[in-house]
C-alpha cells in the first residue's frame, strides 16, 4: 500500500513565533538565533526556513507580532466617529497602555536598532507613517472641532505622550542605574494605568480650549 502522505505541522510556525518572542523579550533581536528559535520551539532549522525563509524576516514578524494589533485598535477607534476629544484621550491611554505592557521589548527593540538589527532599524524609519501619524491625525480633528489649542499639532502630541509613554520608558531604560529605593517610589506612577490615565486628562485640561476663545 503507497505511504500515506506526511501531514505538514500547522503548529510548527506558531511554536517558532513563541520561542522567537520569549527569547526576544529576554535577551533581544540582537542576540537571537535561528538554532536557538527551533531548538526551543523543539523545531528542526528546516521547519524554520519553510516558514519564514530568513533570519530578518523572522525578526520582522516578531516585530510586526506584537505592534500591529495595537496599531488595528487605534485605527478601529479613531474611525469610530463620535466627540473628537474622547477619540483623542481613548487613543493615548490604549498607546499609553501598550508601551508599559510592552517595554521590556520595545526597549530591546530601541537597543537592537542601535546594534544595527536591520529589522529594527526598518520598523523604526517607517513609524512616522504608523501611529504617530494616526495620532496626530486625532490632535488635528481635536483642534478643529474647538476642543484643544490650535498650537502645533507636533508640539500637543510631544506634550501628550511625554506624560504618558514615555515615563514608562525612561524608567525602564535608566532603572538599572538608579537607586533601588528610587525606582520603588516611581514605578506605581510610571506603569500603573490609573496613574497614567490621571496625568492624560491633566494634560488635556491644560490643553483645552477656554470657553469663548475663538480657534
Amino acid at each position: 500500500m503507497p505511504r500515506a502522505a506526511r501531514q505538514p505541522d500547522v503548529d510548527s510556525r506558531e511554536r517558532l513565533l513563541q520561542a522567537g518572542l520569549a527569547l526576544a523579550r529576554k535577551h533581544g533581536l540582537r542576540k537571537l538565533t535561528v538554532r536557538a528559535v527551533a531548538e526551543k520551539a523543539g523545531a528542526n532549522l528546516g521547519s524554520f526556513v519553510h516558514h519564514f525563509g530568513t533570519r530578518d524576516a523572522f525578526a520582522a514578524e516578531l516585530i510586526e507580532r506584537l505592534y500591529a494589533p495595537m496599531l488595528a485598535r487605534l485605527q478601529l477607534g479613531a474611525n469610530a466617529g463620535g466627540d473628537a476629544l474622547a477619540n483623542l484621550r481613548s487613543a493615548l491611554l490604549q498607546f499609553a497602555g501598550w508601551v508599559i505592557e510592552q517595554r521590556d521589548f520595545i526597549g530591546h527593540v530601541m537597543l537592537d536598532a542601535g546594534s544595527g538589527e536591520a529589522a529594527a532599524q526598518r520598523f523604526l524609519k517607517g513609524m512616522d507613517q504608523r501611529h504617530p501619524a494616526l495620532l496626530m491625525a486625532l490632535v488635528v480633528r481635536a483642534q478643529q472641532a474647538g476642543r484643544l489649542r490650535a498650537e502645533a499639532p507636533p508640539q500637543v502630541l510631544m506634550f501628550l505622550l511625554g506624560s504618558l509613554a514615555a515615563p514608562a520608558m525612561l524608567l525602564h531604560l535608566a532603572g538599572p542605574l538608579l537607586a533601588p529605593a528610587l525606582t520603588r517610589v516611581l514605578a506605581p506612577f510610571a506603569h500603573q494605568l490609573a496613574q497614567v490615565e490621571q496625568r492624560l486628562d491633566w494634560a488635556l485640561s491644560a490643553l483645552a480650549l477656554p470657553e469663548g476663545e475663538v480657534r
